[in-house]
């Protein structure tokens, strides 16, 4: 059996990090309360027996059946409110091999749909483009930037969306622009526990300095979010690829603990 380990980031090649969310892969469009803090260790664990190549077809690995890719990371998340409408934070992995730094900024609500932007960069010191075998090991700094929106159907239904536009450098070189959307529906049910299902788009469009082309992902996410009390909140995701070209067919599960102090 061949394996592969790597620490990789919660979404493939960077977005904003380090912001607070009301769901899993989404970025709600409200805020943090001022002074308010969160805290929130989490944990990744994908992994790969095929891959989607050039046109989207699904191919395995290795001709060995027992071959497979595994990728997973260590994380944490530091968020501060600094006023009621701006946020803060960062993230770290456990192994410092990357940090990022992350804003939002809530930019109106209308009875209940909400907007906000946001920005954030990240600088790697081992590149997790490694995660599509490129062979590029060199350092990396990205810049990212986006809008959020959030919507209250009723008590017990809501939708977050973000939508998120990055530059990529690795090695002081330019090497992808990427788009990046997440979307994600929760049935809200007692003490603000949800349940969650929605999808991920990742497209890296890669610059002429390397080869150029272009590959992208979609997953399915499934999970839920369960507070215990006012300090603390458990969620889990399983993203699920369903689609995708020149990506890993990745399988897997997140874990973070939401810790709130005010």
């Amino acid at each position: 059996m061949h394996c592969y380990y790597c620490f990789l980031s919660i979404n493939t090649y960077s977005q904003v990090y380090g912001l607070s969310s009301a769901k899993m892969a989404s970025i709600n469009a409200t805020t943090m309360a001022m002074n308010h803090f969160e805290f929130e260790p989490g944990y990744g664990y994908y992994w790969a027996t095929s891959y989607y190549d050039e046109n989207g077809k699904i191919k395995q690995l290795s001709t060995e059946t027992d071959s497979i890719d595994v990728y997973q990371s260590l994380v944490f998340r530091f968020t501060y409110g600094i006023t009621n409408k701006f946020e803060a934070g960062m993230m770290i992995a456990s192994d410092l091999s990357s940090f990022s730094l992350g804003a939002k900024y809530s930019l109106f609500t209308i009875n209940d749909f909400s907007g906000g932007i946001i920005a954030g960069g990240t600088f790697a010191k081992e590149s997790d483009i490694i995660a599509i075998n490129s062979g590029i090991f060199g350092k990396t700094l990205s810049f990212a930037t986006g809008f959020v929106f959030s919507n209250e159907f009723s008590k017990k239904f809501s939708l977050d969306f973000d939508a998120q536009y990055q530059c990529l450098r690795d090695n002081k070189v330019s090497y992808s622009n990427d788009f990046f959307a997440n979307a994600e529906l929760a049935y809200i049910f007692k003490n603000k526990n949800q349940l969650i299902g929605g999808f991920s788009f990742t497209n890296n469009m890669h610059t002429h300095e390397y080869d150029g082309h272009n590959n992208y992902l979609l997953t399915l996410n499934l999970g839920a979010s369960v507070e215990t009390g006012e300090m603390f909140a458990f969620n889990f995701m399983f993203p699920i690829a369903i689609l995708g070209k020149n990506f890993d067919r990745l399988h897997g599960f997140n874990f973070a603990l939401t810790i709130f102090l005010h």
